[in-house]
């Protein structure tokens, strides 16, 4: 059985494997591929089908803006693939200020800090359908996190795409334990995260 074939089993911490430095480099393929494969495998989902580049150019005429160059390579290689959470369908990537314009009324009360960076930001993302998304800034390509429960409802809280795919990866191993309970596997996942990102983004991301 070859490398990217293996399966995962996470029974201790070092068994977590940080897939990356940077989209792009030697290994990102192989152990991104590894990693979303474990997890199809454990939901029982059909394997993303890589997207064209063509659909790509058309997200990108509608939104009239660039998609991150490493988002690109990601969807290029592995389409809208199971990574942790959930990758938005093509048709729904938009800028984030068009959930509001039908009934402006009813959006959240967005502070200034908030309304100097919100007409820029496009989602791609949502944190496990609870409401809160990720947006990239179609000019910066810096990685935006809403959060429709607290003041400021927009941080950011990545550079580029990489640290939070790489993030996610690292914390969707937590479903992969082996012989050890869930619940160690997943304070390791966060130690490692905090690690790569920081402790204030991991507390602002996952509470």
């Amino acid at each position: 059985m070859n490398k990217m074939a293996e399966e995962i089993f996470i029974n201790k911490k070092e068994d977590i494997i940080i897939p990356f430095d940077y989209i792009g480099d030697e290994l990102w393929q192989s152990n991104t591929e590894r990693i979303i494969t474990a997890l199809d495998e454990l939901w029982s989902n059909d394997k993303a089908n890589p997207i064209p580049i063509e659909e790509i150019e058309a997200l990108e005429l509608r939104l009239g803006a660039s998609l991150p160059d490493t988002l690109k390579l990601f969807y290029q290689t592995f389409g809208i693939a199971d990574i942790g959470e959930e990758l938005q369908q093509f048709s729904d990537i938009d800028y984030i200020i068009k959930i509001w314009e039908p009934h402006p009324e009813y959006g959240p009360d967005f502070t200034a800090e908030d309304m100097a960076v919100l007409p820029s930001l496009i989602t791609f993302s949502e944190y496990l359908g609870n409401g809160n998304m990720f947006c990239f800034h179609k000019d910066t390509k810096e990685i935006y996190y809403f959060d429709h429960d607290s003041q400021p409802y927009i941080t950011k809280l990545f550079n580029s795409f990489d640290d939070y795919l790489k993030g996610c990866l690292v914390f969707a191993q937590a479903d992969l334990f082996g012989d050890v309970e869930q619940d160690l596997v997943e304070q390791w996942a966060e130690e490692v995260v905090c690690d790569l990102v920081g402790e204030d983004i991991v507390r602002k991301w996952m509470y």
